[in-house]
């Protein structure tokens, strides 16, 4: 027993059905939330393609502009479609995190694409690149075709079955389980996208992110680059908590602000 508890507590298995427990009391009416406005979106775009579908055979479909506003009603949708599963997800990870309701996750979720755009925008790239198409196109494509040259190099095999039909139900085999791996290394992605950026917006400098997540944003660099005009471009609420009570005093040669501190004479630099 002792035995299996130490195999499971080392694969995070306690976590996880905490995680699950935490999800299935707490968090399932902002899943069914955030599901209702999806399929709402497509229950919408299915009404459309079926008007579409039913105006074909009429008049109305000989029409060039009618049949314009249909195109342009079926980009739309399928463009809000597409903001509302890329909003609900994001929203999802900050439920995650935060623990908040699924209202406020996709109000924090515009706030974090609104003042990051690009860093969100890159974050997305890098994602479907690793797990789209490293991890979830190359991995059935090398086991299909290593399953294909063992068996073809099988003389008894090859004698009376093709590899053919071997090396496609392991293309599909392996499709599902990396795409299911791939979701999985997704969410890691963007909770960790998240953590890193939520942790760099409350607290200046950093206080959770690690050394090496310092490293990788360049924080430490930026600072170094900076050199003395680092304060400079700190918030001014910050430069006045770390300062103990100093405020910014202009300079008329440029140069960044000297430090002045309250006094009961006066402001003393």
């Amino acid at each position: 027993a002792k035995c299996c508890r130490g195999w499971s507590s080392g694969l995070g298995f306690p976590k996880l059905l905490d995680a699950a427990w935490t999800v299935s009391t707490r968090h399932l009416g902002s899943l069914a939330f955030g599901s209702a406005c999806i399929t709402i979106c497509q229950l919408l775009r299915l009404v459309l393609y079926a008007v579409h579908a039913a105006t074909k055979q009429t008049k109305a479909d000989r029409n060039f502009l009618v049949r314009f506003l249909f195109k342009c009603a079926m980009c739309a949708l399928w463009c809000l479609e597409k903001c509302v599963e890329f909003v609900s997800y994001y929203a999802y990870v900050h439920i995650a995190i935060d623990g908040t309701s699924f209202c406020v996750a996709c109000r924090d979720t515009f706030g974090l694409i609104v003042k990051y755009p690009a860093q969100t925008a890159i974050n997305s790239l890098v994602k479907r690149l690793l797990c789209g198409v490293l991890l979830g196109l190359s991995t059935p494509f090398l086991a299909s075709a290593c399953c294909f040259l063992y068996l073809d190099s099988l003389d008894d095999f090859t004698a009376s079955h093709s590899p053919l039909y071997s090396a496609a139900a392991v293309f599909v085999i392996a499709w599902f389980v990396a795409s299911g791996i791939s979701n999985v290394f997704e969410a890691i992605l963007d909770t960790v996208y998240l953590c890193a950026f939520q942790d760099m917006d409350q607290n200046s400098p950093p206080r959770y992110l690690s050394a090496s997540m310092r490293s990788a944003l360049g924080i430490d660099a930026a600072s170094e680059e900076a050199g003395g005009s680092a304060e400079y471009f700190k918030k001014a609420s910050d430069r006045h908590q770390q300062a103990g009570g100093a405020v910014p005093v202009a300079r008329e040669d440029g140069q960044p602000p000297m430090r002045a501190i309250s006094t009961s004479d006066g402001i003393r630099a």
